[in-house]
């Protein structure tokens, strides 16, 4: 259900009245998952009308956590109006990427992974990753056998502290250029998000 409210109000601003038709579900049922999508921070009111002595809201999408959505969008503002194309582009990747955080982390990650994996190759291991990373230019890195760190992070470097980790994409990634020697769990220990400076991926071979 919420899935389709999100799907709808990303295609036009829509009243509950609206909502409820499309779906074909009560109104009650609609306002009930609208609250829940609010608490979440991916729908927001656009507009009101008052309509014979009603309230009318209509709703649409609204960028998770405002203050890191904002601050993305100000950069992206900025960079373009110097015309420095390769900002442009961090920061569209930045803003799609976070939005999908937020909505689906779990896609976002896989998505990460299907990349890592077609860059890889059979007997890449941690130290070829590291080496990839740096001409990609997706920042500068370390690694031991059981972790890669990165310093200025090509996604969340400069970002403000949220209270959790900013790069599932990465996670799957690196999961991805390791899978043809077998199956590893990644998971970020230090991020911008955790108010850290740099970026920290523990990497565990589960088989």
């Amino acid at each position: 259900m919420r899935d389709e409210i999100i799907r709808l109000l990303a295609e036009r601003e829509m009243t509950v009245t609206e909502l409820s038709k499309v779906l074909g579900v009560s109104k009650a049922t609609v306002s009930y998952h609208i609250e829940e999508l609010k608490k979440a921070g991916l729908v927001k009111v656009a507009r009101e009308e008052i309509v014979r002595n009603f309230v009318r809201r209509y709703y649409t999408l609204a960028i998770p956590n405002a203050n890191v959505g904002e601050r993305i969008i100000k950069s992206l503002k900025l960079s373009a109006n110097k015309r420095d194309r390769a900002e442009v582009f961090r920061n569209t990747v930045r803003l799609l990427g976070f939005v999908l955080l937020k909505t689906s982390p779990s896609l976002f990650k896989r998505v990460g992974f299907e990349v890592g994996k077609s860059l890889s190759k059979s007997n890449a291991g941690i130290e070829e990753l590291a080496e990839l990373w740096e001409k990609l230019g997706l920042g500068k890195t370390s690694c031991t056998r059981k972790s890669l760190t990165v310093e200025e992070c090509y996604f969340c470097s400069g970002l403000p502290k949220v209270g959790y980790t900013y790069c599932k994409f990465d996670e799957g990634f690196i999961a991805g250029f390791l899978s043809p020697k077998g199956r590893y769990k990644v998971e970020e220990v230090k991020c911008w998000g955790l108010g850290d400076e740099l970026c920290e991926f523990r990497i565990e071979r589960l088989d």
